[in-house]
């Protein structure tokens, strides 16, 4: 198995295993709320300055003088609109947990998928991104822990004193 296959498949596992167990564990579902956005918008502002081929020009003679290439900026507009597409799909779990409901997650883990089996050598960085996704979509949104008391309002507890 090579390491390309591991990293397209063991990342999509992992967020099913990470997934499943935030279905029990609240604390589980909050922390999926952050990574994949934080995955996501590095991958892109890494491949604004970085990750490209190199270009290199002749100096003359045999020698060649290199120099590195942002990776979008080797991208075509179609290009562009697809990689800006899951870097913002990577905010659902962040839209989940702000609406309170799964679907957000949801949505953006299948277009994802969608977008990475279409994309696959192109959008390969993003996959750990998409299983965060997944694992969110999985869990579910954080909830308002069960048991606590409700809170008062400040003025009725100043008051009583």
């Amino acid at each position: 198995m090579t390491l390309f296959v591991a990293w397209l498949v063991g990342f999509p596992v992992l967020g099913v295993i990470v997934g499943l167990l935030g279905t029990r564990f609240r604390r589980v579902r909050q922390v999926l709320v952050w990574p994949s956005a934080l995955i996501s918008v590095g991958i892109f502002v890494y491949g604004l300055f970085r990750g490209g081929p190199n270009d290199c020009v002749s100096t003359g003679g045999s020698s060649y003088v290199c120099h590195p290439t942002a990776y979008i900026a080797d991208l075509d507009s179609f290009g562009v609109a697809v990689v800006v597409t899951v870097t913002l799909l990577s905010l659902g779990p962040i839209a989940a947990a702000v609406a309170k409901r799964r679907s957000p997650s949801v949505v953006a883990a299948c277009v994802l998928g969608i977008l990475i089996l279409i994309f696959t050598l192109g959008l390969a960085p993003w996959v750990p991104a998409a299983s965060c996704v997944l694992a969110a979509a999985i869990a579910g949104p954080p909830e308002k822990a069960e048991g606590l008391p409700p809170r008062e309002p400040l003025e009725k507890n100043a008051k009583a004193y």
